[in-house]
């Protein structure tokens, strides 16, 4: 099931780096965000696309932080707390694995902006333990191996980015994660290769520019 775009019941927010010069603004954001709409964890989001009932008394509310950066951790995660929202944070599982002094020749290469000078230490990913940390209240979800846009005719490709992240997770969360984001906002169905992967995988929900979708393991 899909949720329709422009949904009343649903609103997701998209956040990328969240820097510590800008708290004040996320404060606002996230009181506003709350003022107006209810947290929504997996369970919630899981009981809405199977029956398409949805069940809080308020529109919810997604607020979804992409690239797995440091910054959500230390900045966002206590606003959100502050306000009881519940962050959904889609993490690059090689991002996290990669050595601090090697984080900002991997990010640009790979599309992932850092601040300058932010981190003295030179570490800008998520580490595993901030991952598991967010695992306890929020929603930690896979924003794929390595934030790399592959071509949807390379099966190897394809099955490192979505199953290869799938297994990062398991091995360092204790569990597999049900949510998943392609770069570049790809839905499920449009490409039969891809969606073989998610389905080995076994995500639950896929979230793309436009819709979020219950996955076909999720009806298991």
């Amino acid at each position: 099931m899909t949720i329709p775009p422009l949904t009343p019941l649903l609103r997701v927010v998209n956040y990328h780096n969240t820097p510590a010069s800008r708290a004040d603004a996320y404060d606002a954001e996230f009181a506003a965000l709350s003022a107006r709409y209810a947290p929504v964890n997996e369970a919630v989001l899981a009981e809405y696309l199977r029956t398409g009932t949805w069940p809080l008394d308020r529109p919810g509310v997604i607020p979804s932080f992409y690239n797995g950066y440091r910054n959500n951790h230390d900045v966002a995660r206590p606003l959100l707390e502050k306000h009881g929202l519940t962050g959904w944070f889609f993490a690059v599982t090689a991002y996290s694995s990669c050595p601090p002094e090697q984080q900002v020749d991997f990010g640009a290469s790979r599309t992932l902006a850092i601040v300058p000078g932010e981190y003295e230490d030179g570490r800008h990913a998520l580490s595993w333990d901030e991952l598991r940390a967010l695992d306890q209240n929020h929603v930690v979800a896979s924003h794929t191996r390595n934030h790399t846009r592959v071509a949807l005719d390379d099966p190897a490709r394809i099955e490192d980015e979505i199953v290869g992240a799938q297994e990062d997770f398991t091995r360092e969360l204790g569990h597999p994660v049900r949510s998943f984001a392609w770069l570049f906002g790809g839905r499920y169905g449009e490409n039969p290769v891809a969606d073989a992967a998610v389905d080995r995988a076994g995500y639950h929900f896929l979230f793309s520019n436009f819709a979020v979708q219950r996955l076909p393991k999720a009806a298991g």
